[in-house]
Parts: C-alpha cells; structure tokens; sequence
C-alpha cells in the first residue's frame, strides 16, 4: 500500500514549489498530483489541520457549517450524479 501525505505549499519565485520531506531517502522517485482550486473556489481561510484540532468544539461546528453551507450549490447542481453513488448496489457490482 502507498503511503500518503497531505502537505500544502504556496508557490515561490520563478514559478516553483518547495516540499520538505525529511524522512524520506535521497534519491527516492515519490509521486506529486497537485490540485490547484479555481480563483472562485479559493478560500481565503485555510486552515491547518492540528490548528483546526485546537480550535473549541463550538468554532470547529461553525466552521464545518460553513463549509457545508458554501458545499450546498455543487450538492443541489449535480444532484443526479452523488445520489447515483449514496444509492449504488455494492452486492450488484461484485456479483457481475
């Protein structure tokens, strides 16, 4: 099984990225996929995960209840395709 790394980085100089992984060896070929969000997705507010973690129960609940309010158009628009997989049959794909 591969292992997996959620790291964010911000894009320097010259167009470059930068990636610290200090317990990995020298040479090692690791794969990078980078998800770059459209200008009207950026969220100006990202927050670090442990940061997140730190935060009281009731400022985590309103931060997801934010995020769930902002989800909310992309559920309503494409609404056929996520209620294809919540009802999706698993016993009738491992039987074919």
């Amino acid at each position: 099984m591969k292992q997996t790394r959620y790291i964010t980085t911000t894009i320097q100089a010259g167009n470059r990225i930068e990636i610290d992984l200090p317990n990995l060896p020298i040479g090692q070929t690791i794969e990078v996929i980078l998800i770059i969000p459209d200008a009207s997705e950026a969220n100006p507010q990202t927050i670090d995960r442990r940061a997140f973690l730190k935060l009281s129960i009731e400022e985590r609940c309103r931060i997801l209840a934010q995020q769930a309010e902002a989800a909310l158009p992309y559920y309503e628009e494409n609404k056929a395709e996520w209620e294809e997989w919540i009802n999706l049959d698993i016993a009738e794909i491992y039987a074919s």
